[in-house]
């Protein structure tokens, strides 16, 4: 059906599904923050605070499983891939690249 290179998404139904999973890693993030608080004994306020506190850092670092697109620096192609994946593979050329932020290294 589909020929996956490494670090690629092609799928739709696959790039929904990691926003699923940074949706319910958002969430098991707060829930366990604070219901490690409310077990440690501390006021709710307290628990809910540092749990959005959390929260908080999550969002700001925006890199927990980002799809983005990439340009391939040999032909020019572009598809998805997971922000800091680590290793990539060009579908058309083969060109192997290094992800790194939002730069392709190539190896």
């Amino acid at each position: 059906m589909y020929s996956y290179h490494s670090g690629e998404i092609k799928n739709p139904g696959l790039e929904l599904m990691l926003v699923l999973v940074r949706l319910i890693g958002f969430a098991a993030l707060i829930f366990i923050t604070a219901g490690a608080g409310i077990a440690a004994g501390l006021p709710h306020v307290v628990s809910g605070t540092v749990a959005g506190l959390f929260a908080v850092g999550l969002l700001v670092s925006g890199s927990f499983l980002e799809v983005i697109s990439y340009k391939c620096p040999n032909c020019g192609t572009v598809t998805k891939s997971i922000k800091n994946y680590g290793s990539y593979q060009c579908p058309v050329c083969g060109t192997k690249s290094f992800i790194t932020r939002d730069e392709l290294t190539k190896l």
